[in-house]
C-alpha cells in the first residue's frame, strides 16, 4: 500500500533539446540521435554530434534491442518514493546500433539479469 507521505517520484524535465526524444517514447518508440554530416548515432540528447560538432542533427528510430554490459542493484534507495519497488536493477545496456544507454530493468525475473543478457525496450507510463 502507498504512503501518502512519501515524497513524489521526480520526472524528467523536457527541453527544446531531448523533446522529439520523449515524444517518441510516450509513442512506444526508442528514438536515436543521427548526425547528418558524419551519420554518428548517439543518445543521451545533445545539441551537437559528439564526433564532428555538426549541429545538424536528427532523430531515427532504433530497434529497441541489444545486451545488457553492466549492471547494479539498488536496495536502499535515495528517494523513499522507491522503497516498496526495491530491489531496483540498473544497467547499461548497449544497442544492437552500438549505442550505450542507461536503463532500469524490468520484467519478472529481474534475479536471472547477467552481463550479455539480451534485451528489449519496454515503456511504462508514469504519472
Amino acid at each position: 500500500m502507498a504512503d501518502a507521505n512519501l515524497p513524489k517520484k521526480s520526472l524528467p524535465k523536457i527541453n527544446k533539446v531531448d523533446q522529439p526524444y520523449w515524444q517518441g517514447a510516450a509513442a512506444g518508440k526508442l528514438l536515436l540521435q543521427k548526425c547528418k554530416a558524419c551519420g554518428k548515432l548517439q543518445f543521451f540528447p545533445r545539441i551537437v554530434c559528439v564526433d564532428c560538432f555538426s549541429g545538424d542533427i536528427d532523430w531515427v528510430e532504433a530497434a529497441g534491442t541489444g545486451k545488457v554490459h553492466s549492471f547494479t542493484w539498488v536496495r536502499v534507495p535515495r528517494n523513499p518514493a522507491f522503497k516498496e519497488e526495491v530491489p531496483i536493477c540498473y544497467a547499461n545496456i548497449i544497442l544492437d546500433e552500438g549505442v550505450i544507454l542507461e536503463s532500469r530493468i524490468v520484467g519478472k525475473n529481474l534475479q536471472a539479469v547477467k552481463m550479455g543478457a539480451k534485451v528489449r525496450v519496454v515503456f511504462q507510463e508514469t504519472a
